[in-house]
């Protein structure tokens, strides 16, 4: 089991294609100037999105790789031979403002997250993985309120996350993932409903009045600054996960699992 983003912060889609062709295994046989996705010849015909700048390596299939980041010498996790689940967890970044240095545009994200999931799927890629299950899990929904503050209180200058822009980054993971027929956590919806069904209890109910309005308009039940999961979150994001692997892939639910399984 692996999840893309583990270990670096600010991780956007547009990094997560870096990070990738270090983190996926190549497949037995494949040539070293293949590409990953179409088939094309040389490195520059995948090393998109900034990745240029990043030396690859290609291992055999039953070795052990790492790299790092050029401009921080932080080392990439270890690449494994066998990757039994790849979870996407993205959008939260990549739907920043777009004056944040980690904004993705939204048909960007889109063509991204298709993008790992192609070198995976792919025939054609050195990294084709059938045996590889593949999850997309959408950007949760965002505390507009707690955002600001947050922002506010780092003086960042640029603006804080909004829910209404997060709301169609999450929309646009979920197209992708029934487009191509993938089982996906929409967070998002789940938080969002959860938060709004909350306001109407709280607005029927006079004897709850005291809690009504503490500034944050609920969010704060789920989120710790308006844009990362709480306790709560993130308990209600596992529930949801591991129902979605459960129903799917009942093999790598968590009782049948023991951590010397994790990889093969």
């Amino acid at each position: 089991m692996d999840v893309l983003n583990r270990g670096f912060s600010a991780f956007s889609t547009r990094r997560a294609k870096d990070i990738a062709h270090v983190v996926f295994p190549v497949r037995k046989g494949a040539y070293a100037n293949r590409s990953p996705v179409d088939g094309s010849s040389g490195w520059f015909g995948w090393l998109t999105n900034g990745a240029r700048n990043i030396k690859q390596k290609v291992f055999k299939d039953d070795s052990l790789a790492t790299n790092s980041w050029p401009e921080n010498k932080r080392p990439f996790p270890a690449r494994h031979s066998k990757v039994q689940l790849c979870i996407l967890f993205f959008g939260a970044n990549d739907a920043a403002d777009p004056r944040d240095y980690r904004h993705i545009p939204l048909a960007e994200y889109s063509l991204n997250l298709r993008y790992l999931i192609n070198m995976l799927r792919n025939p054609e890629s050195m990294y084709y993985a059938p045996e590889t299950r593949i999850l997309i899990i959408t950007p949760p929904a965002v505390g507009d309120k707690m955002s600001k503050e947050t922002f506010m209180k780092y003086g960042w200058t640029y603006g804080p996350h909004k829910n209404v822009v997060t709301k169609k980054y999450a929309e646009a993971a979920v197209d992708v993932a029934k487009d191509l027929d993938m089982p996906y956590v929409d967070i998002w919806t789940a938080i969002e409903s959860r938060v709004q069904e909350s306001r109407k209890h709280l607005a029927a109910e006079p004897s709850l009045e005291s809690r009504k309005d503490n500034g944050y308009d609920g969010y704060d039940e789920f989120l710790i600054d308006g844009l990362h999961l709480n306790s709560k979150g993130n308990e209600l994001l596992y529930s949801l996960l591991v129902e979605t692997i459960d129903k799917n892939w009942p093999e790598l639910h968590p009782r049948h699992v023991t951590t010397s399984d994790y990889y093969e």
